[in-house]
């Protein structure tokens, strides 16, 4: 008898016995891995010294240290105390921070100019009031004081001056080389006559014709189309041709919602009117209360690019815009990628049910057409495909068609996950065999 066994199982038992029993696995109700299986990251990014070195070359051109003219002249503005406290908090900020962490505004609300601050606008900011031992300095010649900007109606002599000068202005940009010499032919004569005309209509509206001043700033600043809105105190025309010529022949109304929607998507509006949306279902729905019966409008909106995005939306209201433009932002919402064979057709034959009605689509060769009812076509064409048929053996009712329709092009299975499932590699057989010059 071997005494290697013995001594085995005793060693094994020993060891069992030293060990801490394992405890049992707990479950966890939340897909966060838990705090021993975490990776620890560092509080603050690793930088190499190189890399270091030459961000503090990059933060000391982007914001250098002031020079001794630049304290001079804060001294003079500036009391002690205020001085040291500048300085106290330029010593706290890091110049890596700012370079590293400061960036430009790209939100909404960026004012629509860059301004450094250093000097006054005279568009935006108001004038700035003089003491009185600035206006005894200006009265001594030391120009120190500027004087209100003074202006007045014209009359019809400056009136005609001003528009003969501001329409050559426009004609001008309209014409940067000069006017055609020689003789012209028709069209040409036209399009000559109708800069002209805009050129005149644009004189006729500008501030500068109705008002005049010696001062040419101000004539600058009437030129502004934002004096007006700015600083209420300069002339401003309260006709309602000058209102309208003010908006811009592309600019819309636009409606809160679409702009939500373009930031969600991170579309423009371009994006926006290639979308081939179209209303399927509408009805009126009535709902019962104590005080009678409410009726509204019920919408069942697609919409798609016609390169493989579907999406549908409802919507219902009292309004029966309301109700067909919450319907359409639904359905741009709940675009859905559509995956296409060969950009034409689906993968394979499709099923879906819902509620009672049942949606059968079969993938067709090329050629063959959408063969489908009306309301799978819409949906066909919307997503972009272009061979397909369609049956409905049982009930038929739009909501569910569509919906079902929906589903069903959207939740394909795919050959790849189909070979991922079964853990083996696809290959394309017409692209290996046949160099993919077959069907």
């Amino acid at each position: 008898m071997s005494v290697c066994r013995p001594a085995r199982c005793l060693f094994l038992r020993t060891t069992c016995n030293a060990l801490p029993k394992p405890t049992p696995p707990k479950r966890t109700f939340h897909s966060t891995a838990p705090r021993p299986a975490r990776r620890r990251r560092p509080h603050y990014p690793s930088i190499k010294a190189e890399d270091l070195q030459l961000l503090n070359q990059a933060a000391e051109t982007t914001f250098p240290k002031y020079d001794t003219s630049e304290t001079s002249l804060a001294s003079k503005k500036y009391t002690p105390a205020q001085i040291a406290a500048i300085k106290a908090a330029e010593a706290v900020i890091d110049p890596r921070d700012l370079y590293t962490q400061g960036q430009e505004r790209t939100d909404p609300w960026l004012l629509p100019y860059k301004d450094d601050l250093t000097r006054v606008d005279p568009v935006t900011d108001h004038a700035e009031k003089r003491s009185a031992d600035d206006l005894a300095s200006y009265m001594r010649g030391d120009r120190l004081y500027t004087p209100r900007k003074e202006f007045r109606k014209a009359n019809e002599v400056e009136r005609d001056e001003a528009i003969a000068r501001i329409a050559t202005e426009n004609l001008s940009k309209l014409y940067p080389s000069g006017i055609p010499e020689g003789g012209m032919d028709k069209k040409q004569q036209a399009q000559f006559e109708e800069a002209i005309e805009a050129a005149m209509t644009q004189a006729a509206l500008d501030p500068r014709v109705t008002y005049w001043s010696k001062d040419p700033k101000v004539s600058e600043v009437l030129a502004d189309p934002r004096h007006s809105a700015f600083l209420p105190d300069l002339p401003r025309i309260e006709n309602r041709m000058a209102r309208m010529t003010r908006r811009l022949s592309t600019e819309e109304e636009e409606d809160p919602r679409q702009k939500r929607l373009l930031q969600y998507l991170d579309w423009d509006k371009t994006d926006l009117r290639n979308l081939r949306i179209k209303t399927l279902v509408t009805h009126g729905v009535t709902n019962q209360t104590r005080m009678g019966k409410i009726r509204s409008l019920y919408y069942l909106t697609i919409a798609g690019n016609g390169n493989g995005l579907l999406g549908v939306g409802e919507g219902k209201s009292v309004e029966p815009e309301e109700g067909r433009k919450q319907s359409v932002m639904a359905a741009i919402r709940n675009m859905r990628p559509i995956p296409r064979y060969e950009n034409r057709t689906t993968f394979g034959d499709l099923e879906r049910k819902v509620g009672a009605t049942k949606v059968r689509l079969y993938s067709r060769p090329p050629g063959f057409g959408l063969r489908v009812q009306h309301l799978i076509f819409e949906l066909a064409r919307a997503a972009g495909l272009q061979d397909l048929s369609a049956r409905t053996p049982r009930s038929r009712n739009k909501m569910n068609v569509i919906k079902a329709t929906w589903e069903a092009l959207c939740n394909q299975k795919l050959p790849d996950e189909v070979a991922r499932a079964r853990g083996k590699k696809m290959v394309d057989v017409r692209k290996v065999y046949y160099g993919g010059s077959v069907h």
